[in-house]
């Protein structure tokens, strides 16, 4: 079943011919940092700064640390001098590249059919650009009275990955909180938007120019829509870039947690946000390693299900950042361990003691879930999520 919608932006929601947009960018972009710093081809820096996106395959800086990090070695600037640059650049001449876009027919028809359905909804645009950026694209897109509707919004500040890592929409699928199977994306780019997709499991949908968006209200008014895709199909090669895009959403949710708030609870039966940590790296070498390390080693093995932990679980450690660093390394050693397997040791039996009979193959992916009802939990804790 459906429960989230991932719209992607330019194109889709926002027409804006990529050759066009990206000419008049880069001139504006050049001329900016040439009239006010006296910057040559500030572009090339740029570009080599998008570059950088994605190389880390378990990255902990947002897309936009990425690029300032990479721009900051690349131009004549001091960090604090960049960062001043680029908010005066969002802010002033970056408004100006409106006049390529045009607002797309249809687009809020689709936006109001799918909120109507209480679907999430959330726009997935390639995360090159800050929150206001992001935002003013949005407005020219005629959408700005839906901002605070959509579930969430990728931008490069509150994302790790870009398009068309795969683990860009692990991680943004696990921000909305919703299973690959339980998410649709539409995009109108093949490689950016629908392979990305569908190389985590997710359905998609592609925008034709031709039809624009009448095709897609035509398909989202129909009755139970939501019903009508077949079921995921779980693959080992659907979990790398989940069990990537699940750490770089949990990092993204502890970037916004204050100082106060890592030990509260938000009701005497929940977890605080340092016992949610504590919980994800227990269980990683306590429950999901073991059990994969069983099935490896023994034919058809019981693996029985521990009893839930209560609400009183001990904190760990009294740093959560060291503690998500700790999840962080031994979920790195067991990413290593799947990658060494061979297309048999996916299907070794075993018996669980609630799932039945199953396999390896289901116990990684029930890792891969695990990781993201302990997101949406800290999520709700933090108050971050959608309704």
């Amino acid at each position: 079943m459906i429960k989230a919608v991932l719209l992607d932006l330019d194109n889709t929601l926002l027409r804006n011919p990529d050759r066009q947009w990206a000419r008049t960018f880069i001139q504006g972009w050049d001329r900016y940092f040439e009239d006010r710093h006296g910057i040559t081809r500030a572009s090339v820096a740029l570009r080599s700064a998008i570059g950088q996106l994605n190389q880390d395959g378990d990255t902990c800086q947002s897309n936009a640390d990425v690029m300032a990090e990479e721009l900051a070695k690349r131009l004549p600037l001091s960090r604090e001098e960049l960062e001043s640059a680029l908010d005066e650049f969002y802010a002033g001449p970056y408004h100006c590249f409106r006049e390529t876009t045009a607002p797309i027919a249809g687009a809020r028809e689709l936006v109001e059919a799918l909120l109507d359905q209480d679907l999430l909804v959330a726009v997935a645009t390639n995360p090159l650009f800050p929150e206001s950026a992001t935002y003013a694209r949005i407005a020219w897109a005629g959408l700005a009275d839906y901002i605070s509707a959509f579930a969430f919004i990728t931008n490069s500040e509150n994302m790790h990955y870009a398009k068309p890592d795969p683990a860009y929409f692990a991680e943004t699928i696990a921000r909305v909180g919703v299973e690959p199977d339980e998410a649709l994306v539409i995009g109108d780019s093949l490689p950016n938007d629908i392979e990305a997709a569908q190389a985590l499991g997710i359905h998609a949908w592609q925008v034709c120019e031709d039809l624009a968006l009448g095709a897609v209200l035509e398909r989202v008014r129909q009755p139970d829509w939501v019903n009508a895709l077949p079921p995921g199909k779980m693959t080992p090669e659907t979990l790398p870039p989940q069990f990537k895009g699940n750490l770089a959403a949990l990092r993204g949710l502890l970037a916004e947690v204050k100082d106060h708030q890592w030990l509260q609870r938000p009701d005497p039966a929940e977890w605080s946000i340092l016992q949610i940590l504590c919980h994800l790296w227990r269980a990683e070498t306590e429950v999901h390693q073991q059990r994969l390390r069983t099935i490896l080693q023994e034919d058809n093995p019981f693996i029985p299900s521990l009893p839930p932990p209560g609400p009183d679980i001990p904190e760990c450690h009294d740093d959560g950042m060291e503690v998500f660093a700790r999840f962080r390394s031994e979920r790195q050693r067991t990413m290593a361990t799947l990658a060494e397997l061979c297309a048999g040791d996916w299907r070794r039996p075993a018996r669980h003691s609630i799932f039945g009979l199953t396999d390896l193959l289901e116990m990684a992916y029930f890792t891969a879930q695990h990781d993201r009802l302990h997101i949406t939990q800290l999520c709700q804790t933090l108050g971050k999520c959608a309704d």
